[in-house]
């Protein structure tokens, strides 16, 4: 699990941390002046056996509100079925924002979760990303067998 943020730094709070950048990826990193690289965006993955797993890479960036500073945010993913059966949960540790610099400034936090994820049948799964138990955003990803 790999973060990042412009500015690192509680207690714990219905916060309005908001997902401006949630996708599936290849490969994502977050360079040494800050942005964002994702490459290789996917919706659909298939797998000539089933059950069947995949490496498969959740990059997120989150924007930081004057509301969230210094309160502890918990994020976690969950992952689920069609029918929002739980297979499996992930959870990052907690983090907290302290205030800018220089007021105005905006903050970002990027986090990076590559997964070995198992799935047992073809099906839309969803990952439910959370921040202190409230759903910020929704990726859907399709599993299809084919020979």
């Amino acid at each position: 699990m790999i973060g990042s943020s412009n500015s690192p730094g509680g207690s714990f709070a219905d916060s309005p941390m908001i997902s401006t950048v949630a996708v599936i990826a290849e490969d994502a990193e977050v360079r040494a002046d800050g942005k964002l690289d994702v490459s290789g965006v996917y919706n659909c993955r298939y797998a000539r056996v089933l059950p069947a797993k995949f490496d498969v890479t959740l990059a997120l960036r989150f924007d930081i509100e004057p509301l969230d500073y210094g309160v502890s945010q918990h994020i976690a993913v969950h992952i689920m079925d069609e029918d929002s059966t739980e297979m499996v949960n992930v959870r990052a540790t907690p983090i907290s924002f302290e205030a800018p610099r220089t007021p105005g400034l905006p903050l970002a936090y990027d986090l990076i979760l590559p997964l070995n994820v198992g799935f047992p049948r073809e099906g839309t799964w969803t990952f439910d990303v959370r921040v202190n138990d409230r759903s910020v955003a929704r990726v859907p990803l399709r599993i299809e067998q084919q020979d």
